[in-house]
């Protein structure tokens, strides 16, 4: 009986561990040098007169060989991907100095003032907004502006439970929904703020709006300083707390 490692079996074992095709290649190499070394040695010492069946090592040696086109194919995915966070790297460049609406409860307090909006996936009955410091303190609270399914704006003037102006920083937006019976509603959080940095990594791209970072992909939509900032549109319909 044949004692070796598939081909089969490098891949799973590449999939399974997260190696890229460089470290693949390396594990293919280093099993096949092995299953090569087996198969010599047991033709060497094969009984002449009842030779070994060679179709297993013959199944072995194609496995091999798709193993190494799949991990070149990954190899060329990756050098894509490489490609392809590059530009989107360059792309986030001309964020800077932007106002962006991003998905996600990461709430940047810029200049005293932060806006942001929750969607509510069907009416409900009450719905409570939460703020957290950067060491997770609760330092607001207060209601909802509006408890119908749908997209609702608010700003947040940067003050705490007792009207303590608080500083500049990342802070968590919290919104929690019930409807009539008690239930959780849906609620998903959208932050908005000003593109004052942007970081690449090799593998994402993240932008910052103040101490506040969040992956590139996030961003949903580039608003004007005029949707934005409260004191540039005084007339606005989103409502202050």
């Amino acid at each position: 009986m044949t004692t070796s490692v598939s081909g089969i079996d490098v891949l799973n074992n590449a999939v399974s561990s997260g190696k890229d095709s460089t470290s693949s290649k390396t594990q293919l190499f280093d099993d096949m040098e092995a299953f090569l070394f087996l198969l010599t040695q047991q033709l060497k010492y094969q009984d002449p007169l009842d030779p070994m069946d060679t179709s297993e090592y013959t199944n072995q040696l194609v496995q091999y060989a798709q193993v190494e086109q799949s991990i070149q194919t990954n190899s060329y995915l990756e050098t894509i991907v490489a490609q392809n966070v590059n530009a989107v790297a360059t792309q986030a460049v001309s964020y800077m100095d932007q106002y962006v609406q991003v998905l996600g409860n990461g709430l940047p307090l810029q200049d005293g003032n932060a806006k942001f909006s929750y969607i509510l996936g069907s009416d409900a009955n009450s719905c409570v907004v939460a703020i957290k410091d950067a060491a997770g303190n609760f330092v607001k609270s207060f209601a909802g502006v509006e408890q119908s399914a749908g997209r609702h704006e608010m700003i947040w003037d940067g003050k705490d439970n007792y009207g303590n102006q608080l500083k500049d920083d990342a802070y968590t937006l919290v919104v929690t929904a019930l409807d009539a019976s008690g239930a959780s509603v849906e609620v998903q959080t959208t932050t908005f703020g000003k593109v004052t940095g942007v970081a690449y990594d090799g593998d994402s791209v993240s932008i910052g709006m103040g101490n506040v970072a969040v992956d590139m992909n996030s961003v949903l939509a580039i608003h004007s300083k005029d949707n934005i900032v409260p004191s540039a549109n005084p007339d606005g319909d989103t409502q202050t707390v």
